[in-house]
């Protein structure tokens, strides 16, 4: 029998380091807006492929509903920003 408290907080877990991620990257992508040096770009670039990544694992295990399909509606704008700016 699968202990389905254990798949609930497994799957909270996944969407709390999406949240994380996906916050990290509007931080990064605010500050390579501010201060548009290679490094902040670097840096905003990096968080968005490690936001990518837990956008991925996200999907695979809760599919494309609330949050997720929201988190990575707000991943998409940052990109976008992000694009603009070079």
């Amino acid at each position: 029998m699968e202990d389905h408290t254990q798949m609930s907080w497994k799957e909270d877990n996944v969407i709390g380091q999406l949240h994380n991620s996906v916050d990290n990257v509007t931080l990064a992508v605010g500050q390579a807006l501010t201060n548009p040096t290679e490094q902040s770009i670097q840096n905003a670039q990096n968080m968005i492929e490690r936001a990518d990544r837990s956008v991925l694992m996200a999907l695979k295990s809760r599919g494309n509903l609330e949050p997720v399909s929201t988190l990575q509606a707000q991943l998409n704008q940052d990109k976008e920003k992000l694009n603009r700016l070079h």
